[in-house]
């Protein structure tokens, strides 16, 4: 990149509004769901650093503008990387180096341990990604489920109980992979989780959002649950929402799970891919100051004084 990269500011607005149509969106869940567009994003991150949104631009080698667009989640100290544009400028050769670094270092994402993306598993710029930093840990698809066939589950997905939330961390611990559940809090960390109680034991787990168009939810079940085409047909009418479509993430961890979406003829999307980045922290540098020396006093030694005779 021949300009180093920078922070958006309103001057950079008609270039937001000229990108609105080129964005690449890579959360799969805002993409599903909807949410804060490109456009709506951009300004936000103008406003302040506080709103938790980063936007900033470079220049590529052939002068073309890039700008990519953070968010940083409290709730899980992660960013996510929610847009790039425009999306033709995106191959395998594109440097995305400096602006993802510019981005890393923004102030709206101090305190964030990793940039988190998606993106399809065949999308030809997934090189310039790895070049960028960014590493593969885990892959998933979203089903889209609209009308699922009532069936009779033996539990319920019930909100959660102090002692259901300590239940339902120990089942997340036990069933996902070590590298993700160190980037990815537990689902029932945050206040829209529910949990699948049967027998009196918590035997799922689910963090779900609502947005215009739809509820997203990712389901988190034990292998030994029964009959889990009623458990999920269940958890949709728990989260039904004005008859909007429900989206199940499915990661690779639970890719038992599809044959039974299947059953409830659930449409899958194209397999996607998890990217994380790891973010730089400050470290604060320890300065040793010397204690002050007293006069006349005795030094402590190691070894005793011996006094000959």
């Amino acid at each position: 990149m021949s300009v180093s990269p920078r922070a958006l500011t309103w001057r950079d607005l008609p270039l937001l509004n000229r990108y609105r149509e080129q964005a690449r969106c890579l959360d799969s869940r805002r993409a599903a769901i909807g949410g804060a567009g490109f456009l709506s994003a951009g300004l936000l991150a103008m406003l302040s650093p506080a709103t938790g949104v980063a936007a900033v631009r470079a220049t590529a080698e052939d002068g073309l503008p890039l700008v990519a667009i953070a968010e940083r989640n409290p709730q899980d100290d992660l960013a996510v990387l929610l847009y790039m544009a425009p999306a033709d400028a995106l191959t395998p050769q594109t440097t995305l180096t400096p602006l993802i670094e510019s981005l890393a270092s923004h102030p709206a994402l101090r305190g964030a341990h990793a940039l988190w993306a998606e993106a399809p598993q065949q999308a030809p710029w997934l090189p310039a990604m790895r070049t960028a930093g960014f590493r593969v840990l885990a892959r998933q698809r979203l089903w889209r489920l609209t009308s699922p066939a009532h069936a009779q589950a033996s539990g319920r997905w019930v909100w959660p109980s102090p002692q259901q939330r300590w239940e339902a961390d120990r089942l997340y611990a036990d069933l996902t992979p070590p590298l993700v559940r160190h980037l990815l809090p537990s689902p029932a960390a945050f206040p829209t989780a529910v949990v699948y109680v049967a027998e009196g034991q918590v035997r799922g787990v689910a963090r779900w959002a609502a947005g215009p168009h739809g509820v997203w939810a990712a389901p988190v079940l034990h292998p030994d649950v029964e009959n889990p085409p009623a458990v999920l047909a269940a958890l949709a009418a728990f989260l039904q929402r004005r008859g909007k479509p429900l989206f199940l993430a499915i990661r690779d961890n639970q890719m038992w799970l599809e044959s039974a979406l299947t059953a409830l003829q659930a449409q899958a999307s194209e397999p996607y891919v998890f990217l994380a980045r790891w973010m730089a922290q400050p470290v604060t540098a320890v300065q040793p100051a010397a204690a002050p020396a007293v006069a006349d006093a005795p030094q402590p030694t190691l070894f005793a004084r011996i006094e000959t005779l």
